[in-house]
């Protein structure tokens, strides 16, 4: 029940708030309000307890009490976010007692509410407190502990008795694995070889790692395999090493042995003999602390196999990273028909189609693949029953053992985060299947809800910490978008991501139990799931699909939108959304595609007061209504993905609160003005003309990103453009971090002259004639460059003056002609001083002119080539393949693209890549 406890976080400052900020309240109102917040840190106390224990060993009625927790809050923090936004900043003439205080709120929150029915508002808030406390302690809720159930066999253990003739797939990794333990290690000081099999739970690392042991043991001394766990007992661990490495001596340990007797046990075992262990299925950092105690004498060629989930574990027990990848289609399909048919060839022609749907859902994830056939295994075979069976699976509503081992598998990864990051995982239950969401919307969707406490760093920032959590944990998979700007005050480069099937499938069932979302997409069954109380009188996320049930759900339910707190709309929002005048409390409002929006869909918007996240994609209008203006409570305006030019009302100029701007391409018009604005940190798509820059100085000291659009070179009515970029630019202090200038591709840059010194990332798709003279070392803070360069052949003072860019860490991308002819290969040296820290190459041009040397670029992890090899082979005639890739040793991916391919070219990259030690993906195209 985590998300009460969040729902209590997000209200509990506030209510501090309104003690201490302006809002001159009675002293006998400060009491009680103060004496409201100790009861519910009291309660908040209680949430804590509950949601550390997973919610299917709860007692049902601390069930009851933790949602009636969480829905008074809501309740709570709906009535005084409403006050704050009407009190806060007035002027009052005389003070407040608490009845006026809640009925003040309340009036605005209900509208049309007599003084009698607000009055009852107000008792039936304190009185719902009071009930709330009250069964707390009837409910003994403060002394919550699991409740007793039957302990089930591992689901885990089945993966380390598997026959060799039953596994699929694990050949290549097996081989790859053999490779990394035979290579010695990098340090004197990590004695035993380690190797962490890091992925997704189901992936089969525990089988690999299995695997893996029964093919090496024979060549040491002794081994062990030894399971974590969720909650690891270290005694239990250590008492079965001692067992598997001298079951005679060891099969009756007395129980009152301490840890520092048995690890100094198996320290003597151990000594001076080649040992072979697997670690299997590590969640934390502590218990591999301890563990390690016990094998620290590992000086003989000893290796040792760790099976994670978590990247951050992976990284802080040390060694190599093995990242476990889903199997190929090929292999899934091996897989799946091993447990069904005698042989593939046995499957009758019917059922391929339904089979290559279902392997779409298992999504390459062996313990998916096993349970879908295993419940297949026992269905007619016929593709009637294999459609039903498909969708069965998809929605969650089968019940066999099957399902309900994988559930608890998944689930493991679930109880183990905490809190807050149970609450940030259940709301991606709003995407539909296969739906792809990008990293910066989604933070900004938390942080608009409340989702996010700040850590010692801003919103943003702890918000992506959260996400990159989640990804660390295998929950949430990265997907490889290019992003056409690549980030845009991004730290990093995830620019989207994507849920498998399954993980989507626990969280439908979670939020179904919690009542978090409530999705048009879900079954009778799935809905069926949360209480009769979720069901039938709370929506609080409402997310509507592409599907049939859309408008049925609205129909049916529309009466319960008053509390609806965030409403995404995925698919035509124009045949999709209910009316806006519905929504009184809503802070995020998502939809997905405006392209069939008009101007009367949105003149709802300025009845949504507390709205603080508002996303219009595709919108097919030529300008915002003025209604946006009376969002005071905005902080996210994103308009992106529209075609055409939007004007923006001349309100926008009254968004105190908006932090950001994102769009296309938006015309501030004549008039609109922007220094009220003292929030606005983000402007993404602005037209560049004479008002926009004006009023864009005036925001040299808050602005941080900036994305101008520059749309021709000549003399208009909003000025001259090679006047105003250099003008525009001088107005802006070094608060600026990232600038895009989006040009036409024939914009000359040439006029621009300098750049704000404190610049972290800059991108154009302009061009220059010369190289840029503003770029040096004192550059000190640049991470991201992306520069186009026409009619310049590259010099080595060129290649020097970046490789001497003390950060540039993240990304380079150059589209250049090449060196002058007699010049031949530009080298990158392998000096510690020529590109420190830089971990993607991006490098576009006529004639390949790069040479790495041994050692050269230490860090890059990412290298992308696009260039022309007719007439790179006709300037360089010998050895004009030897690019030195083998020599970037953190090298992972690497895409090239041949104009004009050349076979020999092609062949010598492929033997170059195929040949790395670390043999990075690679992806070639030629046209």
């Amino acid at each position: 029940m985590n998300i009460a406890t969040g729902a209590m976080n997000t209200l509990l400052p506030k209510l501090a708030d309104l003690v201490v900020g302006e809002y001159k309240l009675q002293k006998g109102v400060k009491r009680e309000i103060e004496e409201l917040e100790k009861e519910l840190r009291c309660i908040t106390a209680a949430l804590h307890k509950v949601s550390e224990v997973p919610i299917d060993q709860l007692d049902e009625q601390v069930k009851i009490w933790a949602g009636d927790a969480r829905e008074l809050s809501y309740d709570i923090e709906d009535v005084v976010d409403t006050f704050m936004l009407r009190g806060k900043g007035q002027e009052h003439t005389k003070s407040f007692s608490l009845k006026e205080l809640i009925g003040k709120a309340s009036s605005l929150y209900r509208k049309a509410k007599t003084n009698h029915k607000i009055h009852n508002v107000i008792k039936d808030i304190m009185d719902q407190v009071k009930k709330v406390s009250e069964r707390r302690h009837r409910y003994k809720v403060d002394n919550i502990v699991a409740r007793a159930t039957l302990e089930p066999v591992d689901p885990r253990l089945e993966a380390t008795y598997r026959k060799a003739t039953e596994l699929v797939g694990i050949g290549g990794p097996k081989k790859e694995l053999k490779k990394m333990l035979a290579r010695e290690s990098s340090t004197l000081l990590q004695r035993p070889k380690i190797i962490c099999i890091l992925g997704f739970g189901g992936l089969g690392k525990t089988t690999l790692a299995n695997a893996l042991l029964q093919d090496l043991k024979p060549d040491f001394d002794c081994h062990f395999f030894v399971s974590v766990s969720f909650n690891p007992d270290i005694k239990k661990i250590f008492k079965n090493i001692l067992v598997q490495l001298d079951e005679n001596k060891y099969s009756h340990i007395d129980e009152a042995w301490e840890i520092k007797l048995l690890i100094d046990k198996i320290v003597k075992l151990l000594k001076n003999r080649r040992y072979l262990c697997v670690i299997d299925d590590l969640w934390k950092e502590l218990p591999w602390d301890t563990i390690k105690l016990a094998l620290q004498d590992g000086d003989h060629g000893c290796k040792i196999i760790i099976t994670t989930r978590n990247k951050d574990v992976a990284e802080h027990v040390g060694g190599d990273v093995y990242e476990l990848q889903p199997l190929s289609n090929y292999n899934s399909r091996t897989l799946f028909y091993k447990r069904i048919f005698d042989s593939v060839d046995d499957c009758p022609a019917d059922l391929s189609k339904v089979t290559e749907k279902i392997l779409k859902k298992c999504g390459g994830v062996p313990l998916a693949i096993i349970t879908a056939a295993s419940l297949l295994a026992t269905k007619p075979r016929c593709s009637v029953e294999w459609e039903k069976m498909n969708k069965s699976i998809g929605s969650g509503s089968e019940n066999s053992h099957h399902v309900d081992k994988m559930n608890r598998i998944l689930r493991f990864s679930y109880n183990d985060l905490p809190f807050h990051l149970k609450t940030c995982l259940l709301s991606l239950g709003k995407y539909p299947e296969d739906h792809v969401f990008r990293k910066d919307v989604l933070v900004w969707s938390w942080t608009a809800e409340g989702f996010i406490t700040p850590a010692g760093s801003s919103l943003q920032e702890t918000g992506e910490g959260y996400l990159n959590e989640l990804i660390n944990r295998s929950l949430i998979q990265p997907v490889d978008y290019e992003n056409p700007f690549f980030v845009l005050g991004e730290k990093d480069d995830v620019y989207a991501c994507q849920l498998h099937d399954m993980v989507i499938e626990l969280i439908m069932k979670l939020s179904a139990e919690e009542g978090f979302v409530t999705t048009s997409s879900l079954s009778d069954a799935e809905q069926s799931g949360a209480s009769a109380v979720h069901r039938t009188k709370i929506i609080r996320r409402l997310s509507l699909h592409n599907s049939s049930n859309a408008n049925a759900l609205i129909d049916e339910r529309k009466h319960l939108f008053n509390k609806v707190r965030s409403l995404d709309v995925f698919g035509r929002a124009d045949l999709m959304m209910p009316a806006l005048s519905r929504f009184r409390v809503l802070r995020v409002l998502q939809l997905e595609d405006c392209s069939g929006l008009d101007k009367n869909h949105l003149k709802d918007l300025s009845n949504l007061y507390l709205l603080r996240f508002l996303r219009l994609q595709g919108l097919e209008v030529s300008e915002l209504p003025e209604s946006i203006g009376k969002l005071e409570s905005l902080e996210t305006l994103d308009i992106r993905g529209t075609r055409s030019l939007i004007l923006l009302p001349l309100s926008f100029g009254k968004l105190g609160k908006l932090v950001r701007l994102l769009a296309e391409r938006v015309e501030l018009p004549d008039g609109v003005a922007l220094e009220s604005m003292k929030s606005l940190q983000e402007l993404v798509g602005v037209r560049l003309t004479l008002h926009a820059m004006t009023e864009i100085g005036k925001l040299r000291d808050q602005l941080k990103i900036l994305q101008l659009i520059i749309e021709k070179q000549t003399e208009s009515s909003s000025g001259n453009s090679n006047e105003l970029i250099p003008t525009c630019l001088q107005m802006y202090p070094s608060l600026l971090q990232v600038l895009v200038l989006r040009t036409p591709t024939v914009f000359s840059l040439d006029c621009l002259e300098q750049v704000p010194p404190g610049l972290q990332t800059f991108m154009c798709s302009g061009f220059f004639t010369v190289f840029p003279r503003w770029i040096d070392p004192s550059l000190s803070c640049l991470t991201v460059l992306s520069i186009r360069l026409v009619r310049v052949s590259v010099q080595p003072e060129h290649l020097d003056k970046l490789a001497q860019l003390p950060f540039l860490d993240r990304f380079l991308r150059l589209r250049a002609l090449g060196p002058p002819d007699e010049q031949g290969k530009l080298v990158i040296h392998s000096s510690a001083s020529a590109f420190p820290c830089l971990t993607d190459l991006r490098v576009r041009c006529v004639l390949m002119f790069l040479k790495f040397e041994p050692g050269a670029m230490r860090k890059l992890r990412r290298l992308c080539l696009s260039f022309n090899t007719r007439v790179t082979k006709k300037h360089l005639r010998t050895n004009n393949s030897d690019y030195g890739l083998e020599n970037l040793l953190s090298l992972r991916h690497v895409v090239v693209e041949l104009w004009e391919g050349c076979p020999e070219t092609q062949g010598a990259i492929w033997k170059t890549i195929n040949d790395h030690p670390n043999h990075p993906s690679i992806d070639f195209s030629c046209r």
